[in-house]
């Protein structure tokens, strides 16, 4: 990494910082939206700029960006919220200038956290992420488990799309569900694993068609660029590496690089959603919610 992290007993940061970390969140479903690997190198394209990045993931097991990577997990999110370690001993570093939080864990677990408890996870949320210029949130999608708890904790949400139809319907079911339940209205679509912008700017329009006609015109939706469907991208994952690094010539590393330098490019979020400690919050309150969603589904 460019920068050492900073070390828990430094003490707690100001929470009332002006916060500097974007917290942006991609979200795909089914239909090979290869979202995780948009996130990886995405990740790895930002570290190029000298953009300090750790990717926060929900996933486990074979699907989590660790394992893609042949990194070596830590501990888990679980025994940090049992108090068995902290919060830094979580983090993954990667050899291509990003780290790793694994943040998946039971909603339920999050929900039930007391004050003190809550307090002392953001301060150390808020100490690991002090130095921060982006958290990207590879979240699992709302078809999946209900809504992702890290979407709705997000500054920017970004739904992955690919040429099928599984894919079409997962990203209007996320867009409907964030929309009608969480008040979600501005949303970003990246369209991956097409051949051409205008193939990409079909899909969209796809998808934005519906969305306006069924949840209203309200509701925002922005084509933030796409990834073309290429054989050196799908060569790269299977070698656990980005293919910015395996393969840096691809025409895919060339348009992940332009959705990097996009991205710097875009304008604050129309709600500040406050300091890095705030995001924890955040996203405890959001599991909450999923954790009675998932009762009242239940019964």
């Amino acid at each position: 990494m460019p920068k050492r992290w900073p070390d828990q007993a430094a003490g707690l940061r100001q929470l009332v910082a002006t916060p500097s970390c974007r917290t942006i969140s991609l979200s795909g479903g089914r239909g090979d939206a290869g979202t995780t690997s948009l996130v990886m190198n995405l990740a790895a394209a930002l570290a190029e700029r000298q953009r300090q990045v750790v990717v926060l993931d929900e996933f486990t097991g074979l699907h989590n960006m660790a394992h893609r990577l042949h990194l070596t997990p830590g501990v888990e999110l679980e025994q940090v919220l049992r108090r068995e370690a902290r919060l830094i001993d979580t983090l993954i570093e990667s050899q291509y200038g990003f780290a790793i939080l694994p943040i998946a864990a039971p909603a339920h677990l999050l929900a039930q956290l007391n004050d003190n408890e809550q307090r002392g996870l953001a301060n150390e949320f808020a100490q690991l992420t002090e130095s921060l210029d982006y958290l990207l949130l590879d979240t699992r999608p709302a078809v999946a488990q209900g809504v992702p708890s890290l979407s709705l904790a997000a500054d920017d949400v970004v739904i992955v799309l690919s040429n099928r139809a599984e894919s079409l319907t997962d990203a209007y079911a996320t867009i409907k569900q964030l929309a009608t339940e969480y008040a979600r209205r501005d949303f970003r679509v990246l369209v991956n694993r097409v051949a051409s912008l205008g193939e990409a700017m079909t899909l969209f329009d796809r998808v934005r068609a519906v969305a306006q006609q069924y949840l209203g015109e309200e509701i925002q939706l922005k084509l933030i660029g796409y990834v073309p469907e290429d054989e050196w991208l799908n060569r790269a994952t299977r070698l656990g590496r980005p293919v910015l690094d395996a393969f840096p010539d691809a025409e895919a590393s060339a348009a992940i690089r332009q959705l990097a330098d996009a991205l710097l490019r875009w304008a604050p979020p129309r709600q500040a959603q406050g300091n890095m400690a705030s995001f924890i919050y955040r996203l405890i309150e959001s599991s909450r919610l999923l954790a009675n969603r998932i009762d009242h589904a239940a019964y």
